[in-house]
Order: C-alpha cells, then sequence, then structure tokens
C-alpha cells in the first residue's frame, strides 16, 4: 500500500513541477534558517550546563542603593564556614598584566586569581597537575592548552617559569598545571590561573583594618550541600543569612542586599555593573526563537496554499478513487505520504544548506557552533521535525483533498473555490509576519544609528589611547611621558587619566556633603584625571574650573558633572566652592561639566566625581584621521623611551563604544538576513498562488482581451486581488510591529521613537514586493493571444 503511496507521490511530483520545485524549496529555506537559528538558541542555553555541579553552584550578586553588581567583599569565605548549607566556595579576581617569558612580553587579559577550591567546584579538565594542589602554592600558575603553546611552544610545561607584571613590581610564577582550552559555552573564559592568596597580597587588594567587608571586588561562588532543598524561598533565606553575616562584620554598616544567582542563569540573565565580559541576553534568546518559529511558519503555509491551490486539479483523481471503493482515510493517508515524502524532501535540503551555511552564520553572530548531521540524536531530532513540518503541513489539504465529493465532481461542478477564504487569510498571516520582521528590522538598525551618531556629551572621534605600565618610578615616568608628547605637535593635545569613561565600573558609597541624608547610600562613580581631560575629550564646562597641576590644592579638589549637582541639591551658580568628603579626603568643588555617559545608553547618566591624579593609567591623545599609521610608529617610539621593557598596544575610544553594543549590531545583522528570508519565502507562496490563480482564469483573460481590454486592465484585474490581502496584512502587522518594538526599545534609557516613516515604508515594500511577484505571470497571461487562451481545454 504504502508503496503505491510513493509512486502516486513521485508522479504527482512530475506533473506539478513548479509547484513542488516552490513547495520543496520554500519549505527547505524556512528548514535551514530555522535549523541555524535553533542552533544558536541551544548554544545560548548550554552555557555553563557541562559543569557536573552546575546544578547545585550559585554566584553571589548585590544590590547596592539602585546599583546591582557582580562583586562582593573578599572575606566572604569567613561567613560560609558558620553555614552548614553551603558546601565549597571559589573566588575570581580579573588581572590584566604584562607576561613575560624570556625576551618575549605580551599584555594578556584572560588572566584570574582563584582560590585552589575552583577547580574542584567547576570541572575543568586537567591535562597534568593535580585540581586539588594546583593552585596552593603562592607562586602557582595553571595554563591553558593554547596558552602554553603561545608563551612556551609546547604543552610540557610543567615547572616552566613565567613573569607577570612589570619588571620592578611583578611576580614569578611557576607552572604547576595545564588544562585543556575553556570551553566557548563557559561565561568564564580565561588563560592563565593564579592563586588567589597573590591578590590578597598584591597592591590591587588590602583589608585596610577590617573595611574589607564593605569593599566589592571579587566574584564569589558557592557550591550548596546535598541536603539542602534549592527552593526559591530557601535560596532567598540563605542570601539573607549571608548579607547579615556581611553586614555585621562591615564597620560602616553598608547595607548591601545578597542574592543567589544560578550558574547557569549568568550567561543569559546578567545586567550587573563589574560583570565579566561577553555575556548574553535573554530578550535576544527569545525573540529569535520566535523569529524562527515564524520562518517555518511561513514556509509551512506556503505549502499548505499550494497544495490546496491545486487541489481542483486532482479532483477527478480523487473522486475516480473514491468510486471503486477508496475510504476516505485511505485518501487521507496517501496524500499525506505524499506530503511527509515532500516535507522530508525539503528537511534534507534544508539541512544540507544549513551545514553548509553554517560558516557564514558564525562569522555573523560571532560563534563557534558545531552541526553533526550524522549524530544519532540530531538526526531523530530532524526527522521527527520533518514528520511534524509534514503533518502540520498536509494535514490539512489532505483532509480537504478527501473530501471531494464525486459527483460534483464528473458533473464538472468546481470544488474548493469556497477555501479560497481560507488561503487568503493564510497569505495576510504570511505577509503580517513579515511586515513585522521588516518593521523589527528598520527600527533596530535606526536605534543602532541613533546610538552611533547620538550627542554623548564628549567627542568621541579620533581619541586614540595607550595604556601606561605601571613600572618603575611611576612620578618621574609620568613627567618624562608628558614631555616627549608635547615635543610633537600631533601628541600635544592628550590627557592622563586613570579610566577610559566608556564604560565607568569603578564608585563609592563615601561620599558626603553638607546637607547629605545619613540613611541615603548613592553610588558615585569617578575618575581620576589631569587638567587637559576636558580639553581633549571636548566636554563642555559649565562653571568654575578644571585643574591646574601648578596649584597644590587641586590635589583634594573636586569636579563633578550635573547629575551629581542635582543629587546634592546644588545649583551651577553656587556649587563652585562647596566642600564634599570622598573616602575621607575633604576638598572644594572647583568645576562643573555637562553631563556625559560613560556607561551604555541602556543606563541614565549617573553622578560623576573628577579628581586630580598623577597615577596615570591611559594616555588619550587627540588625533586626526590623516597619516594615523606615520602617528602610531611616533607614538610606539615615544612609549618604548619611557618604558622600554612594556608592550606597546593601542586603542581606539569610538571603537571601544560600539564594541559596548556588539550584541545590537550581531542582532541587527541577522535581523537584516531573516527578514530577507522571510520575504523571499513569502513571494514563493505568493508566486505560485498568482500562476495558479491565472491559470484558472485564462478563458476569462482571452474573452475580455476579444472584447476589447487592455493588458494593462488584465494586469490590474490581476494584481489587485493579491494587493487587498497584502494591504490587510498590513492592518495585522503595524500594531503588532508597534506593540513589539515599543517594549524592545523600553531597554534603552536614550532611544528613538516609532516614526510613521518606519511603517510606511515596511508597507510600501512589501505592496511593491507583491506586484513585482505576481507581475510576471499578470504581464505573461495579459500579453498572451487571446485566441489561444480561448482553445485552452481546461
Amino acid at each position: 500500500m504504502f508503496k503505491n503511496y510513493f509512486i502516486s507521490a513521485i508522479r504527482n511530483i512530475r506533473r506539478f513541477k513548479l509547484f513542488t520545485f516552490l513547495n520543496v524549496f520554500g519549505l527547505a529555506g524556512g528548514i535551514a534558517c530555522s535549523v541555524l537559528i535553533m542552533l544558536w538558541v541551544q548554544d545560548e542555553y548550554s552555557y555553563d550546563k557541562f559543569n557536573k555541579h552546575a546544578e547545585s553552584i550559585y554566584r553571589l550578586v548585590v544590590k547596592i542603593d539602585a546599583t546591582d553588581a557582580a562583586v562582593t567583599p573578599v572575606p566572604m569565605p569567613d561567613a560560609f564556614k558558620q553555614l552548614p548549607a553551603i558546601k565549597n566556595y571559589a573566588r575570581l579576581s580579573t588581572l590584566e598584566a604584562v607576561v613575560s617569558v624570556g625576551i618575549q612580553k605580551i599584555n594578556e587579559k584572560g588572566l584570574y586569581y582563584a582560590d585552589p577550591s575552583f577547580l574542584k567546584l567547576f570541572n575543568y579538565p586537567l591535562l597534568q597537575g593535580d585540581a586539588q594542589s594546583v593552585l596552593a602554592r603562592p607562586d602557582a600558575a595553571v595554563l591553558t592548552v593554547s596558552t602554553a603553546k603561545k608563551y612556551f611552544g609546547t604543552t610540557n610545561v610543567i615547572g616552566k617559569i613565567l613573569h607577570i607584571g612589570d619588571d620592578i613590581h611583578g611576580n614569578s610564577y611557576q607552572v604547576t598545571g595545564l588544562m585543556k582550552d575553556v570551553p566557548h559555552n563557559s561565561h568564564l573564559q580565561f588563560n592563565i590561573l593564579l592563586p588567589f592568596t597573590a591578590f590578597e597580597h598584591s597592591s590591587n587588594y588590602s583589608y585596610d583594618n577590617g573595611r574589607a567587608w564593605g569593599s566589592f571586588d571579587v566574584y564569589t561562588y558557592i557550591q550548596t550541600s546535598e541536603s539542602f532543598n534549592a527552593t526559591q524561598a530557601s535560596l532567598n533565606a540563605l542570601a539573607k543569612k549571608i548579607a547579615d553575616i556581611r553586614y555585621a562584620n562591615d564597620p560602616d554598616h553598608t547595607r548591601a542586599d545578597i542574592s543567589l544567582q544560578p550558574l547557569t542563569d549568568i550567561h543569559l540573565k546578567s545586567h550587573y555593573l563589574l560583570d565579566v565580559d561577553g555575556q548574553g541576553n535573554v530578550l535576544y534568546v527569545r525573540i529569535f526563537s520566535i523569529v524562527a518559529a515564524f520562518i517555518l511558519l511561513i514556509a509551512c503555509i506556503n505549502f499548505m496554499n499550494l497544495s490546496t491551490a491545486i487541489a481542483r486539479q486532482r479532483a477527478k483523481e480523487v473522486g475516480l478513487r473514491k468510486t471503486i471503493g477508496a475510504q476516505r482515510f485511505q485518501l487521507v493517508a496517501q496524500f499525506l505520504t505524499e506530503y511527509l515524502f515532500v516535507a522530508v524532501i525539503a528537511m534534507c535540503i534544508g539541512v544540507v544548506a544549513a551545514y553548509l551555511l553554517l560558516p557564514v552564520f558564525n562569522e555573523l553572530s560571532s560563534k563557534n557552533i558545531s552541526f553533526n548531521i550524522l549524530d544519532l540524536r540530531t538526526f531523530l531530532g530532524l526527522l521527527a521535525i520533518a514528520v511534524m513540518v509534514g503533518l502540520a503541513s498536509g494535514s490539512y489539504p489532505a483532509f480537504y483533498l478527501a473530501s471531494f465529493n464525486p459527483i460534483k465532481v464528473f458533473k464538472g461542478i468546481k470544488t474548493g473555490s469556497q477555501k479560497a477564504f481560507f488561503r487568503n487569510g493564510l497569505v495576510i498571516v504570511q505577509f503580517s509576519i513579515s511586515v513585522v520582521l521588516m518593521i523589527s528590522t528598520l527600527v533596530v538598525n535606526s536605534q543602532l544609528r541613533f546610538i552611533r551618531n547620538r550627542d554623548i556629551g564628549f567627542n568621541k572621534e579620533n581619541l586614540m589611547y595607550l595604556q601606561m605600565p605601571r613600572t618603575g618610578d611611576l612620578k618621574s615616568n609620568y613627567q618624562a611621558l608628558k614631555n616627549t608628547l608635547l615635543q610633537n605637535v600631533r601628541t600635544s593635545n592628550y590627557t592622563i587619566i586613570e579610566h577610559l569613561p566608556t564604560s565607568l565600573t569603578t564608585g563609592t558609597l563615601d561620599v558626603k556633603w553638607t546637607g547629605k541624608d545619613p540613611e541615603k547610600q548613592i553610588l558615585f562613580p569617578g575618575i581620576g584625571v589631569d587638567g587637559n581631560f576636558i580639553r581633549t575629550f571636548g566636554i563642555h564646562l559649565i562653571a568654575g574650573r578644571m585643574f591646574d597641576e601648578n596649584n597644590d590644592a587641586d590635589k583634594q579638589n573636586f569636579v563633578v558633572n550635573e547629575t551629581t549637582l542635582r543629587i546634592m541639591n546644588f545649583k551651577p551658580q553656587n556649587a563652585i566652592g562647596q566642600k564634599i568628603t570622598m573616602n575621607g579626603h575633604t576638598g572644594e568643588i572647583i568645576g562643573v561639566v555637562k553631563d556625559f555617559n560613560f556607561k551604555p545608553v541602556q543606563q541614565t547618566i549617573e553622578p560623576l566625581i573628577l579628581w586630580y591624579t598623577k597615577r596615570g593609567g591611559f594616555v588619550v591623545i587627540k588625533t586626526s584621521p590623516a597619516g594615523m599609521q606615520q602617528l602610531i610608529v611616533k607614538l610606539k617610539d615615544i612609549f618604548q623611551q619611557v618604558y622600554p621593557n612594556a608592550p606597546f598596544a593601542y586603542g581606539f575610544v569610538d571603537q571601544d563604544l560600539a564594541h559596548l553594543y556588539i550584541a545590537e549590531q550581531r542582532m541587527a545583522k541577522l535581523f537584516n538576513v531573516f527578514s530577507v528570508i522571510s520575504i523571499i519565502i513569502s513571494c514563493l507562496g505568493l508566486f505560485g498562488l498568482a500562476t495558479f490563480a491565472t491559470q484558472q482564469r485564462v478563458k476569462e483573460i482571452g474573452v475580455r482581451r476579444t472584447l476589447g481590454a487592455s493588458p494593462q486592465r488584465i494586469v490590474v484585474l490581476l494584481a489587485k486581488d493579491f494587493v487587498k490581502l497584502v494591504a490587510a496584512a498590513l492592518l495585522v502587522a503595524f500594531p503588532l510591529g508597534w506593540a513589539i518594538m515599543s517594549k524592545w526599545l523600553q531597554n534603552y534609557a536614550y532611544r528613538i521613537s516609532l516614526s510613521w516613516w518606519v511603517f510606511a515604508v515596511s508597507g510600501l515594500a512589501a505592496i511593491a514586493i507583491a506586484v513585482l511577484t505576481i507581475s510576471y505571470q499578470s504581464i505573461k497571461a495579459a500579453y498572451t493571444n487571446p485566441v489561444e487562451s480561448l482553445r485552452n481545454n481546461e
């Protein structure tokens, strides 16, 4: 029986070649896109699940005032000892430093200080060394395979020495362990692990007579015991106990709410200050899951529409089969088998296309996703999708064809015309989805343009920066660098600052002023700057002055932004001379600068305090695009004169700002691609329906042409019905697109408004695409000789 069904399926594929082509490649395109998106979604949800203890590991996060942060105080293990629910813990702190091996010096960013328990808590596989002891020594170092090859050219590195830090203040470490490269789906990405005791003894940290309980510096992870029942209520209770112990030990009694964030939530559900780089966004994952479903739905609608559209051409076949005794369930089984066969062919083509396009997709999404077609679970999953798509797409056409009345068929009574309403409804749904994707694409790209072009309060263009190593005599190096920069006209417009104002993460709660409510906790970010800061960055000074390096009093004074004045309830005209105390140092406000963004535009501008410093950190130089390569060579010479033993590296402020929105940029690229694909798939279906509609009206067109109708009038006649459907789709898509994009834009403190032109462009584009799609068949039919049309025996 099934053999006959397959033979019948092959015959009908040959008979309806055009419609089969449109069905197969429309469905294959939808499947390919959906497979690629779902591979991306699966990868995003897989983060950290490779850890065998993942379900019992949590990260401590804090909320101070209105600020959420991913860091906690260093002494937290003292609290864990009092809590039997905590089985194990590990603390981490990031480090960027120069790593030296022989004459090779590299500025390394992938460094972490870690507790000895880190490799026991997280099962990153060690190839050499003992997980229990590799970080026990204060001079130990654990390298990944790639890092070992980078520095030593081999993986036989146990016992080898590397130097981390500058020549004077750095330390030597001995390699005690070698581990596999960190999986790409780990939220922690590192190259070298150092013992946490090295952090505690470094200049980066000081216990400061117990005040460490109020200083939030490190990432802290805990593993709950086997007996702990991890309900939300019990997790909240445990977090409160930890917070209470911290508060009791903090001499300043800084109020901080602590929460426990599940390890597997970190990648997608993190919005925390000072979080590790490279985190995702669960909103984007949900959006693209919906996009995948939409594209597959569009392809399935094509399948249903084209299958029901050609049903009349199989009416006599159905009538004959029923006349000779075929039961309805047999006909349904036959047609479902045919549609499943076509769906499996489409799945095979779609999967191969997805496999071939995966490198391009990885480049677009900045992923390293693999796709093993031969894996049994993958194969069975894809086969299940093919069956579901075949059944979902083919069930309605199958039952519809099996319902034909054989008497009406042989009498020549038209069947199926009453189903045009259903087909039209599917076309409306299909184009509604495509228009929503078009609207989303325009809005996402407009928001990104707004971010790029928005006035952020300083001139971000042509700002080049060099990171200053902390080597030798800091004071003499600082002065030597300034003198050397001033000697060249192209490097004379510079500033030396402690932190770049692109994504500022430092801050303090210890700020006092006259009239402050003692119960209020406000986090004040700050930057150490010199007197050239506002000139180099082009920041507007609205009151007072900047720092003067020849004025010793300015070492204690401050410059603040407008938001700080609003919090302190000062006006710009009376703020100058007001005394404030920051971290125990009292000084006057000598200047007020206009607000500028020093964090991503998803966040509103926060208070900012500037203080005078000679510590340095970054040299920022105002340059011009002309002769950039020559300038870089010159800067390298200047840098090596002052820091002969440090590696030279540079960056650009505008590129750093663009990097803050890399997730949005990837989203825009993917939206662009998938919007185009959804429109192409929709147009395949529309082309098929236009072809079918034209074939059904061949004689009508011949009669109209014979009676004098012009070809243009015939084209309008054939096109208007489809244009009406697209217009109806716009009525559905516009409010839906407005609601979705309004919700998305709420993630940004500074955002565009939804303008009418977005909907006008989307609507006109949809109508134009639809008209172009059906024009070929309409024009072909309109210009066909009416004599040939009337000879048609259909």
